[in-house]
């Protein structure tokens, strides 16, 4: 069942990468920077959090090791990834609900495609973190080291990517059947973003009630795996990461099955 699935989905890739990439034209459109925005809101987000805890009172940088605005863009960029294909795919299949109701076609494209559109400006924004790291790997030798645990990344990335996947076939097709999904998971994001490690390590180690956080929280491992990878040192939480992977991988294949045998009641209520 599940290999017909990636069998039919792999017949229309075409398809779904015109879906994205109309995805990212309507993002931009009638935007005076255009795409430059997918370079700079991270950067931007960064800086605005980087201020706000290095010189508003609340000093992070004397809680972790690593660069603080090196930790604060290698959380802030594959945490936009995260909430920006998951916020997108909410509504794909309210979007687009006349082609939802024509000639068959898998309906996972939609979803998926704005998934592989967030991962375009992923892409992207990795193009303006690159140099910033490039920088502190010259500058803060002692925190940041070229080792080959740079080869982990894409597996990091992977993991991610199956998570979001899993979550927007879910979110979008519940969406269609009761629309206050969308405002829900609004709120859910905006809770979501605190309680991962974006701007400051979570570790609860003075509040035991919380501990729970951590080890339901997927992308709190996923941030920190990228963190690790990009300063050079062993993973710190590589059972973290494991469980995330499993969690990614029962989400996207239960996401998908759910998907697909809904598929039918689609029509009726778009």
């Amino acid at each position: 069942m599940t290999g017909e699935m990636f069998l039919e989905l792999g017949k229309y890739r075409g398809l779904l990468g015109m879906l994205a990439w109309r995805d990212i034209r309507v993002r931009y459109k009638q935007s005076v920077m255009g795409v430059l925005w997918a370079f700079m809101m991270p950067l931007i987000q960064a800086v605005v959090l980087w201020s706000i805890f290095k010189f508003g009172g609340a000093d992070m940088a004397k809680k972790v090791s690593d660069p603080y605005f090196l930790f604060v863009l290698s959380g802030v960029i594959p945490w936009t990834f995260f909430a920006s294909g998951v916020g997108m795919s909410i509504e794909s299949l309210t979007r687009n609900s006349r082609l939802v109701t024509k000639i068959y076609f898998p309906r996972e494209v939609f979803p998926l495609g704005s998934v592989v559109a967030s991962l375009v400006d992923f892409g992207i924004a990795m193009t303006v973190f690159i140099p910033v790291y490039i920088y502190f790997l010259i500058t803060a030798s002692k925190d940041v080291h070229l080792t080959p645990m740079l080869l982990l990344i894409p597996v990091v990335l992977i993991i991610e990517i199956l998570f979001v996947a899993g979550l927007s076939l879910i979110l979008s097709m519940s969406n269609l059947f009761f629309r206050d999904v969308k405002y829900i998971m609004t709120f859910v994001l905006q809770l979501w973003f605190f309680a991962t490690n974006v701007m400051y390590p979570i570790k609860f180690e003075h509040y035991p009630a919380l501990q729970w956080i951590p080890a339901v929280n997927p992308m709190i491992p996923i941030i920190e795996s990228f963190r690790d990878c990009f300063m050079g040192r062993p993973l710190q939480n590589a059972t973290g990461l494991l469980i995330s992977a499993i969690i990614a991988l029962v989400t996207f294949f239960a996401g998908w099955t759910a998907f697909h045998k809904a598929e039918f009641k689609f029509a009726e209520y778009v």
